[in-house]
């Protein structure tokens, strides 16, 4: 199993952690900001990039960190599947935001955000 694969099962095995504390009922509804959290990881994740960390940010929606070379890229989806995207370089400047509704396909969304993952090597050979 390559790399990438391994990295996206971490993150499903993170995320049904998250959903399945004891207490809280797991119905389809519930399942909505997952899957699509798991969607937008699996459009950014390649081999080489970092590990996302998973959890629950402060007002209870799932998010998935990346952090690399100074960047700082946040994907979080509220419980029925809306999110954003954002990133910050080292410097702490806005390099992206952008939100997508439960019903949006942002595949380009997420590529952009996947290229802000590149290495500055792979990006000086992309040109």
């Amino acid at each position: 199993m390559n790399r990438r694969n391994d990295a996206l099962k971490g993150v499903e095995q993170q995320l049904l952690a998250l959903v399945t504390v004891p207490g809280r009922s797991v119905d389809p509804s519930s399942l909505a900001g997952p899957r699509h959290l798991f969607r937008a990881v699996a459009y950014i994740q390649r081999d080489g990039d970092p590990q996302p960390q998973v959890g629950i940010d402060s007002d209870g929606d799932l998010q998935c960190r990346w952090a690399a070379d100074g960047l700082e890229l946040v994907v979080t989806v509220e419980e029925r599947g809306a999110g954003y995207v954002w990133a910050l370089d080292a410097a702490g400047s806005e390099l992206l935001y952008a939100e997508w509704k439960p019903s949006d396909q942002p595949h380009e969304l997420w590529g952009t955000a996947a290229q802000l993952l590149r290495s500055p090597r792979e990006m000086a050979d992309a040109c």
